[in-house]
Protein backbone atom coordinates (compact mmCIF):
# COMPACT_ATOMS: atom_id res chain seq x y z
CA UNK A 1 0.00 0.00 0.00
CA UNK A 2 0.92 3.65 -0.87
CA UNK A 3 1.83 5.61 2.37
CA UNK A 4 -0.99 8.61 1.94
CA UNK A 5 -3.61 10.39 4.27
CA UNK A 6 -6.30 8.93 1.77
CA UNK A 7 -4.71 5.26 1.92
CA UNK A 8 -4.43 5.52 5.55
CA UNK A 9 -7.55 7.11 6.26
CA UNK A 10 -9.37 3.92 4.40
CA UNK A 11 -7.42 1.45 6.48
CA UNK A 12 -8.39 3.29 9.63
CA UNK A 13 -11.82 4.08 8.42
CA UNK A 14 -11.33 7.61 9.52
CA UNK A 15 -9.57 11.04 9.10
CA UNK A 16 -6.30 10.64 10.12
CA UNK A 17 -3.66 13.85 9.37
CA UNK A 18 -0.76 14.31 7.55
CA UNK A 19 1.89 14.43 10.62
CA UNK A 20 0.67 10.83 11.10
CA UNK A 21 1.57 10.31 7.51
CA UNK A 22 5.10 12.01 7.96
CA UNK A 23 5.40 9.88 10.86
CA UNK A 24 4.33 6.35 8.98
CA UNK A 25 6.57 7.11 6.29
CA UNK A 26 9.71 8.24 8.67
CA UNK A 27 9.25 4.79 10.31
CA UNK A 28 9.45 2.93 7.04
CA UNK A 29 12.68 4.89 5.86
CA UNK A 30 13.98 4.23 9.41
CA UNK A 31 13.95 0.41 8.70
CA UNK A 32 13.46 0.04 4.78
CA UNK A 33 13.72 -3.58 4.85
CA UNK A 34 11.96 -4.47 7.30
CA UNK A 35 9.40 -1.46 7.74
CA UNK A 36 7.30 -2.54 10.71
CA UNK A 37 10.05 -2.72 13.16
CA UNK A 38 10.53 1.07 12.03
CA UNK A 39 9.60 2.03 16.04
CA UNK A 40 11.89 -0.82 17.33
CA UNK A 41 14.07 2.43 18.72
CA UNK A 42 10.90 2.58 21.18
CA UNK A 43 10.40 -1.42 21.31
CA UNK A 44 7.13 -1.41 19.44
CA UNK A 45 6.38 -3.22 16.39
CA UNK A 46 3.43 -1.72 13.63
CA UNK A 47 0.57 -4.00 12.16
CA UNK A 48 -3.02 -3.46 12.52
CA UNK A 49 -4.41 -1.03 10.15
CA UNK A 50 -0.83 -0.34 8.77
CA UNK A 51 -0.10 -4.00 7.94
CA UNK A 52 -0.64 -3.52 4.20
CA UNK A 53 2.21 -0.92 4.11
CA UNK A 54 4.57 -1.93 6.49
CA UNK A 55 4.34 -5.91 5.90
CA UNK A 56 5.31 -8.05 9.16
CA UNK A 57 5.05 -11.58 10.32
CA UNK A 58 1.29 -11.59 10.76
CA UNK A 59 -1.65 -10.11 8.86
CA UNK A 60 -3.59 -10.56 12.36
CA UNK A 61 -5.73 -7.94 14.27
CA UNK A 62 -3.90 -6.47 17.37
CA UNK A 63 -7.34 -6.33 19.22
CA UNK A 64 -7.73 -8.41 21.43
CA UNK A 65 -11.12 -9.38 24.01
CA UNK A 66 -10.58 -6.49 26.31
CA UNK A 67 -10.03 -3.89 24.14
CA UNK A 68 -12.61 -1.22 23.10
CA UNK A 69 -13.90 -0.84 19.58
CA UNK A 70 -13.12 2.88 20.01
CA UNK A 71 -9.33 2.03 20.49
CA UNK A 72 -7.48 1.52 16.59
CA UNK A 73 -4.23 -0.65 17.96
CA UNK A 74 -1.52 0.20 15.16
CA UNK A 75 1.77 -0.96 17.64
CA UNK A 76 1.94 -3.26 19.90
CA UNK A 77 5.16 -4.22 22.70
CA UNK A 78 5.24 -7.38 22.83
CA UNK A 79 5.45 -8.65 26.53
CA UNK A 80 3.51 -10.03 29.66
CA UNK A 81 1.02 -8.49 29.15
CA UNK A 82 1.84 -6.83 25.68
CA UNK A 83 1.27 -3.01 25.45
CA UNK A 84 -0.31 -1.66 22.79
CA UNK A 85 -0.24 1.91 21.35
CA UNK A 86 -3.23 3.60 19.23
CA UNK A 87 -5.69 5.81 18.12
CA UNK A 88 -8.52 6.66 20.72
CA UNK A 89 -11.19 7.59 18.35
CA UNK A 90 -14.97 8.16 20.03
CA UNK A 91 -16.94 8.64 16.94
CA UNK A 92 -15.12 7.50 13.66
CA UNK A 93 -15.89 8.80 10.24
CA UNK A 94 -13.97 9.66 6.86
CA UNK A 95 -15.62 13.40 7.13
CA UNK A 96 -14.40 16.71 9.49
CA UNK A 97 -11.02 16.89 11.26
CA UNK A 98 -8.13 14.65 11.37
CA UNK A 99 -8.07 12.03 14.35
CA UNK A 100 -4.69 13.10 16.46
CA UNK A 101 -5.91 11.57 19.76
CA UNK A 102 -3.49 8.84 20.73
CA UNK A 103 -3.84 6.01 23.47
CA UNK A 104 -2.32 2.97 25.74
CA UNK A 105 -4.07 0.03 26.23
CA UNK A 106 -2.25 -2.70 28.77
CA UNK A 107 -4.90 -5.77 29.32
CA UNK A 108 -5.71 -6.16 32.86
CA UNK A 109 -3.34 -3.35 34.13
CA UNK A 110 -6.28 -0.55 34.32
CA UNK A 111 -3.49 2.31 35.83
CA UNK A 112 -1.46 1.78 32.72
CA UNK A 113 -3.84 2.49 30.40
CA UNK A 114 -5.50 5.94 29.16
CA UNK A 115 -4.93 8.85 26.46
CA UNK A 116 -0.82 9.61 26.25
CA UNK A 117 -1.12 12.60 23.54
CA UNK A 118 -3.07 14.99 21.79
CA UNK A 119 -0.95 14.75 18.03
CA UNK A 120 1.82 13.45 16.78
CA UNK A 121 4.29 15.26 18.26
CA UNK A 122 3.45 15.20 21.96
CA UNK A 123 3.32 10.61 21.08
CA UNK A 124 6.71 10.76 20.28
CA UNK A 125 7.82 12.92 22.83
CA UNK A 126 5.82 10.38 25.37
CA UNK A 127 7.31 7.22 23.78
CA UNK A 128 10.86 9.35 24.06
CA UNK A 129 9.97 9.74 27.69
CA UNK A 130 10.29 5.76 27.86
CA UNK A 131 13.13 5.28 25.58
CA UNK A 132 15.54 3.65 27.98
CA UNK A 133 12.41 1.76 29.81
CA UNK A 134 10.11 0.56 26.81
CA UNK A 135 8.37 -2.29 29.21
CA UNK A 136 7.09 0.72 31.39
CA UNK A 137 4.86 2.07 28.60
CA UNK A 138 1.44 3.51 30.14
CA UNK A 139 3.15 3.99 33.33
CA UNK A 140 3.20 7.93 33.83
CA UNK A 141 6.50 8.70 33.47
CA UNK A 142 7.21 12.59 32.15
CA UNK A 143 10.33 14.72 30.89
CA UNK A 144 10.57 18.41 30.49
CA UNK A 145 8.80 18.30 26.87
CA UNK A 146 5.83 15.52 28.18
CA UNK A 147 3.58 16.06 31.17
CA UNK A 148 1.24 12.75 31.30
CA UNK A 149 -1.15 14.88 34.17
CA UNK A 150 -2.16 17.15 31.52
CA UNK A 151 -3.06 15.00 28.94
CA UNK A 152 -5.16 13.39 31.35
CA UNK A 153 -7.06 16.29 32.81
CA UNK A 154 -7.24 17.38 29.18
CA UNK A 155 -9.15 14.00 28.29
CA UNK A 156 -10.96 14.00 31.56
CA UNK A 157 -13.03 17.25 29.94
CA UNK A 158 -14.52 15.37 27.45
CA UNK A 159 -15.90 12.36 28.40
CA UNK A 160 -19.13 12.13 30.11
CA UNK A 161 -18.59 8.38 31.76
CA UNK A 162 -15.51 7.12 33.19
CA UNK A 163 -14.69 3.32 32.01
CA UNK A 164 -12.82 0.47 34.04
CA UNK A 165 -10.59 0.82 30.55
CA UNK A 166 -9.36 4.12 31.97
CA UNK A 167 -10.24 5.49 28.39
CA UNK A 168 -13.87 7.33 29.31
CA UNK A 169 -16.84 7.54 27.25
CA UNK A 170 -17.85 10.77 25.23
CA UNK A 171 -21.59 10.67 24.13
CA UNK A 172 -24.41 13.69 24.65
CA UNK A 173 -25.87 14.92 27.49
CA UNK A 174 -28.78 12.42 28.70
CA UNK A 175 -30.59 11.09 31.64
CA UNK A 176 -28.13 8.76 33.01
CA UNK A 177 -30.20 5.37 34.80
CA UNK A 178 -29.14 5.94 38.86
CA UNK A 179 -27.21 2.33 38.52
CA UNK A 180 -25.31 3.02 35.79
CA UNK A 181 -23.91 6.76 36.76
CA UNK A 182 -20.32 5.72 37.97
CA UNK A 183 -18.14 2.70 37.50
CA UNK A 184 -18.42 1.97 40.99
CA UNK A 185 -21.86 1.33 40.29
CA UNK A 186 -21.45 -0.27 37.34
CA UNK A 187 -18.54 -2.52 38.92
CA UNK A 188 -20.75 -3.51 41.85
CA UNK A 189 -23.53 -4.46 39.30
CA UNK A 190 -21.20 -6.47 37.30
CA UNK A 191 -19.77 -7.98 40.07
CA UNK A 192 -22.86 -10.02 41.49
CA UNK A 193 -22.45 -12.14 37.63
CA UNK A 194 -26.37 -12.06 37.14
CA UNK A 195 -26.35 -11.87 33.78
CA UNK A 196 -30.04 -11.03 33.07
CA UNK A 197 -29.89 -8.26 35.65
CA UNK A 198 -27.10 -6.64 33.62
CA UNK A 199 -28.84 -7.02 30.73
CA UNK A 200 -31.92 -5.54 32.03
CA UNK A 201 -30.20 -2.43 33.02
CA UNK A 202 -28.37 -1.84 30.12
CA UNK A 203 -31.52 -2.68 28.00
CA UNK A 204 -33.72 -0.03 30.21
CA UNK A 205 -31.07 2.68 29.56
CA UNK A 206 -31.43 2.00 26.19
CA UNK A 207 -35.22 2.51 26.17
CA UNK A 208 -34.94 5.65 28.05
CA UNK A 209 -32.18 7.51 25.61
CA UNK A 210 -28.83 6.73 27.41
CA UNK A 211 -27.08 5.35 25.26
CA UNK A 212 -23.92 6.62 26.70
CA UNK A 213 -24.43 4.88 29.78
CA UNK A 214 -25.14 1.72 28.11
CA UNK A 215 -21.98 2.22 26.23
CA UNK A 216 -20.53 2.63 29.86
CA UNK A 217 -21.91 -0.06 30.89
CA UNK A 218 -20.53 -2.31 27.71
CA UNK A 219 -16.81 -0.93 28.38
CA UNK A 220 -17.07 -2.37 31.98
CA UNK A 221 -18.24 -5.79 30.49
CA UNK A 222 -15.51 -5.49 28.03
CA UNK A 223 -12.42 -4.84 30.35
CA UNK A 224 -13.44 -7.28 33.12
CA UNK A 225 -15.18 -10.25 31.23
CA UNK A 226 -14.49 -9.94 27.90
CA UNK A 227 -13.02 -13.09 27.80
CA UNK A 228 -16.07 -14.98 28.65
CA UNK A 229 -18.44 -15.45 25.38
CA UNK A 230 -21.78 -15.47 26.61
CA UNK A 231 -20.50 -11.70 28.69
CA UNK A 232 -18.53 -10.95 25.45
CA UNK A 233 -21.95 -11.76 24.02
CA UNK A 234 -24.16 -9.24 26.28
CA UNK A 235 -21.54 -6.46 25.17
CA UNK A 236 -22.08 -6.68 22.24
CA UNK A 237 -25.56 -6.40 22.36
CA UNK A 238 -25.08 -3.13 24.11
CA UNK A 239 -22.53 -2.15 21.72
CA UNK A 240 -24.60 -2.34 18.75
CA UNK A 241 -27.78 -0.63 20.42
CA UNK A 242 -26.06 1.98 21.80
CA UNK A 243 -23.91 2.71 18.64
CA UNK A 244 -27.08 2.77 16.63
CA UNK A 245 -28.75 5.10 18.90
CA UNK A 246 -25.37 7.53 18.64
CA UNK A 247 -24.92 7.24 14.90
CA UNK A 248 -21.55 5.58 15.33
CA UNK A 249 -21.81 3.08 12.19
CA UNK A 250 -18.04 1.95 11.95
CA UNK A 251 -17.60 1.27 15.48
CA UNK A 252 -20.73 -0.88 15.27
CA UNK A 253 -19.24 -2.98 12.46
CA UNK A 254 -15.72 -3.49 14.43
CA UNK A 255 -18.13 -5.13 17.02
CA UNK A 256 -19.67 -7.83 14.71
CA UNK A 257 -16.47 -8.47 13.11
CA UNK A 258 -14.61 -8.99 16.67
CA UNK A 259 -17.24 -11.25 17.86
CA UNK A 260 -17.34 -13.40 14.96
CA UNK A 261 -13.08 -13.18 14.48
CA UNK A 262 -12.93 -14.30 18.47
CA UNK A 263 -15.78 -16.88 18.86
CA UNK A 264 -16.37 -17.91 15.11
CA UNK A 265 -20.03 -17.68 14.55
CA UNK A 266 -22.59 -14.41 13.81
Amino acid sequence: MEVSVETLSEAFGFLVSEGFEKAVKAAIARSPEEPHHGLSKFGLELGGPLFAAVGGSSAQSLRCPQMPPEFFPFAVRRSRPDIYVGFLVDNPTLEGEPRTTFAVFVPEKPHRCGVVARNEQELFRWLGAHLDCPDELGTEKGSNSYSPEEVKAWRMEQIGYRTADQLGVVAPEENTPLSLLHEEMRCILIEKRDIGKVREVGQAALKVNAPGAALALARDLTWWLGHRDHWYQLATDLYVGAYTQLGRPLLTRIVRREWVRLYGRP
